[in-house]
C-alpha cells in the first residue's frame, strides 16, 4: 500500500459529487454503465457519509461506497432471491456495492476503513477474480468491532438543528439587504465554515466576468448530474464548441417566424388567465406553461403538448433541488432531503424519456431547420471523437428549455405583479398600447414605438433581475477590489447588488422607468452597469428572444384584461435558475 494514502469521507457538496463521479467514470464497470444509474448511488453515498477516499495527496486514487440495508435484503440478494433494498432508518447490514482503485495495493487499506465506519454490522459484497474463468461470487462477513447496530442505528436517527445562514436560506434576500447596507462593497461573507466574497461593483464585476474570465470558471456542479455536459455547465473550448451550434436557433436566427409563434402562445395565455374567472390565482404555473410552450416551438418545432401533459411542471423540481444543493457547503445544514432528491430523480426520467421519444421522431421524420435537428446533427458528428468535443444530446436539448424558458417566466412574473400593484401606470400602458396598435398584431419594430414598454421591461429587469447571482471558483490567485482571491474561493457576482448600486443608479431603491428613457442622459453609462442578462462572452444567448416573449406577452394580456393583486405579496423570494417570489405571483385577472 501507498505510503503516504489517506482514507477520509468526503464533505456532502457538490464539489464532492462531482470529483467522485469524475473518479469512477475511468474504470470499468463504471465507464460503461448508464450516468444516471451510476450518479443516483454516488449522491446517496456522498449525501449520507456512506463511502470512503483513498487519497495520494490531494489526488483520488480509491474510492468505496456501501449502502445501509437489512440482513433479510441482503441475504435475498447474496442468494439470489431479489434486489438490495435501501434501509434509512432500521438498517443492520450495508452492501458494498461501488468500488473503484487505482492501485491493487491499496484495496485492503480501503475495506479496512470501510469497516471502521460500519462497525458491529454485517457487509455483503460481490467479489469479482482477474481469472476470466473463474465467475464472481457474493458474500458476506460480519465486523464484530465498534459498536452494537442499534447505537448506529439511533445515529442514523439523529439530523443537524442547526440554522442555515441568511445567505443559504433567501440568497435574494440577503443581497437586497447588503446591497442596502453596504452599497457597492465587495465583502468576503462567511458561510458555515467556509466563505464567498461577494462582488457589487460594476467596474469589479466586469473583472471577474470578462477582463479576467480564464480564473473565473463557472460553478453549476449542482446542476451537472441533470444537464450533463451542457453550454449550461460546460467552459472553455467545451462550451464555445456547444455555443456555436445552438446560438443562432436561441436569438433567434428567423424573427418572423419565432414573433408570429410567440403571438399564437401568448394569446393563449392570456386566455388561460382570463379562465380563472378573477378567483385569487397564483399564476406562475401558466406562465412557466407558456414560456417552455414558446421554447418548444421555436426551437424544436415541436408543440408543449406532444412532449407530455407534465412536461414543463416537471421542471421546477430539478431547478429546486440544485438550487437547495448549491449552498450545501462545510458546516451549513442541507437545505435538501431525500424527498426532493426522489421527485428531481422522477422528473428527470420523465422529462429525458420524453426528448428521447422526441430525438427518435425527428430522425425518422427527417431534418428541420431548428435547433434540435442542428443539435441531432452535431451529436452524431461528434459521437466519436475525443470526450471533450462530443455533445451531450440529452444535457443540451434539457439545457435549452430551462435556459429559454426560465428567467423569462421569473421576469413576466414580476412584470405582472407590478402592473397588478400600480393600476395608474398600468392602465397608461394599455393606452399606449391601444394607441399604437390598434387590433393588429405587433411587428418588431412596434415594440419600440409604444412608449413605456422597454422602459418598463428593463426597470423591471434591473430591479428584479431574474438571474440574481452569477456564481464563479477562483482558479489562481486575485485580487478584487481589497479583497485578496485564493485560488478555489467562491466569488458571487451580485446583479441585486450591481442594480442596487447608488452610484450607478439614482434612488435604486425606486421603480422608475424614465432612467431607460433611449433619449435620457447618462444612459449610455447606466447600461453598462445593467448586467440582467450577465456580461461578456457568457451574456445569455436568449436575451433578445426573452425580450421579444416579455413584450409579446404583456402586449397580449393588457389587451384583454385588468390585473389586481389580491393582496399584500412578501418581499421574499426563491432562488433557482432565476429569481422568483417565494409563494408565487398571486394576482385577480378581470376581464375587460
Amino acid at each position: 500500500m501507498k505510503r503516504n494514502a489517506k482514507f477520509k469521507t468526503m464533505p456532502a457538496t457538490l464539489e464532492s459529487f462531482g470529483a467522485a463521479l469524475d473518479f469512477l467514470s475511468r474504470f470499468e464497470p463504471f465507464s460503461t454503465t448508464n450516468l444516471d444509474t451510476i450518479a443516483r448511488a454516488v449522491r446517496r453515498q456522498i449525501l449520507n457519509g456512506e463511502h470512503v477516499v483513498t487519497y495520494d495527496g490531494d489526488r483520488i486514487i480509491g474510492y468505496a461506497g456501501w449502502l445501509p440495508t437489512t440482513q433479510q435484503s441482503g441475504d435475498a440478494w447474496a442468494d439470489d432471491r431479489g434486489e438490495l433494498e435501501p434501509a434509512d432508518t432500521d438498517a443492520d447490514a450495508a452492501a458494498l456495492t461501488t468500488v473503484a482503485v487505482e492501485d491493487p495495493m491499496i484495496t485492503l487499506g480501503l475495506m479496512r476503513a470501510c469497516r471502521d465506519l460500519n462497525p458491529g454490522i454485517r457487509v455483503f459484497f460481490k467479489r469479482a477474480y482477474g481469472n476470466r474463468g473463474r465467475g464472481a461470487r457474493k458474500a458476506s462477513v460480519l465486523n464484530t468491532t465498534g459498536i452494537a447496530p442499534a447505537e448506529r442505528v439511533e445515529k442514523r436517527k439523529t439530523t443537524s438543528t442547526a440554522p442555515r445562514p441568511a445567505i443559504a436560506d433567501d440568497p435574494c434576500l440577503f443581497l437586497y439587504a447588503l446591497a442596502e447596507q453596504h452599497p457597492g462593497e465587495t465583502m468576503r461573507i462567511p458561510v458555515g465554515e467556509t466563505s464567498v466574497v461577494i462582488v457589487q461593483d460594476p467596474a469589479l464585476a466586469a473583472r471577474v466576468l470578462v477582463g479576467n474570465l480564464g480564473n473565473y470558471t463557472k460553478n453549476f456542479a449542482s446542476f451537472t448530474p441533470f444537464f450533463g455536459r451542457s453550454r449550461l455547465t460546460l467552459d472553455g473550448e467545451a462550451w464555445r464548441h456547444s455555443q456555436r451550434i445552438s446560438q443562432s436557433f436561441i436569438a433567434p436566427h428567423d424573427t418572423a417566424r419565432a414573433l408570429a409563434l410567440v403571438a399564437r402562445i401568448y394569446d393563449d395565455f392570456a386566455d388561460a388567465l382570463l379562465a380563472t374567472g378573477g378567483a385569487p390565482t397564483v399564476i406562475d404555473g401558466l406562465i412557466d406553461r407558456a414560456a417552455v410552450a414558446a421554447l418548444t416551438e421555436v426551437a424544436f418545432s415541436t408543440p408543449l403538448d406532444v412532449l407530455g401533459a407534465s412536461f414543463a411542471e416537471d421542471l421546477r423540481p430539478i431547478i429546486r433541488y440544485a438550487a437547495a444543493r448549491a449552498w450545501d457547503l462545510p458546516g451549513v445544514p442541507s437545505g435538501a432531503d431525500s424527498a426532493m432528491l426522489a421527485h428531481a430523480q422522477s422528473a428527470t426520467d420523465r422529462i429525458r424519456a420524453a426528448m428521447a421519444a422526441l430525438v427518435e421522431h425527428r430522425r425518422t421524420s427527417g431534418p428541420e431547420n431548428d435547433a434540435l435537428s442542428a443539435l441531432i446533427a452535431a451529436a452524431d458528428e461528434t459521437q466519436s471523437g475525443p470526450e471533450e468535443t462530443r455533445i451531450d444530446l440529452a444535457g443540451e436539448l434539457l439545457t435549452l428549455v430551462v435556459a429559454g424558458s426560465d428567467t423569462t417566466s421569473a421576469a413576466l412574473g414580476w412584470a405582472l405583479s407590478v402592473l397588478a400593484s400600480a393600476p395608474d401606470f398600468q392602465e397608461q400602458l394599455r393606452d399606449e398600447i391601444r394607441a399604437t396598435l390598434g387590433d393588429r398584431v405587433p411587428s418588431m419594430a412596434d415594440f419600440d414605438r409604444i412608449p413605456s414598454l422597454r422602459p418598463f421591461i428593463d426597470e423591471i429587469l434591473r430591479v428584479f433581475p431574474p438571474v440574481a447571482i452569477l456564481s464563479r471558483f477562483a482558479q489562481a490567485p486575485d485580487m478584487i477590489g481589497n479583497e485578496a482571491i485564493v485560488p478555489g474561493d467562491r466569488v458571487l457576482v451580485s446583479v441585486i447588488g450591481l442594480h442596487q448600486n447608488p452610484s450607478a443608479w439614482d434612488a435604486p431603491r425606486e421603480f422608475r422607468i424614465d432612467r431607460h428613457d433611449p433619449n435620457g442622459e447618462g444612459r449610455a453609462d447606466r447600461k453598462s452597469n445593467f448586467m440582467a442578462f450577465s456580461a461578456g462572452p457568457r451574456i445569455c444567448g436568449g436575451a433578445r428572444f426573452a425580450q421579444i416573449e416579455m413584450a409579446t406577452a404583456l402586449i397580449k394580456v393588457l389587451r384583454k384584461s385588468r390585473l389586481e393583486l389580491a393582496e399584500p405579496l412578501p418581499f421574499a423570494f426563491e432562488w433557482g435558475a432565476s429569481m422568483r417570489r417565494r409563494g408565487g405571483q398571486k394576482m385577480k385577472i378581470i376581464a375587460l
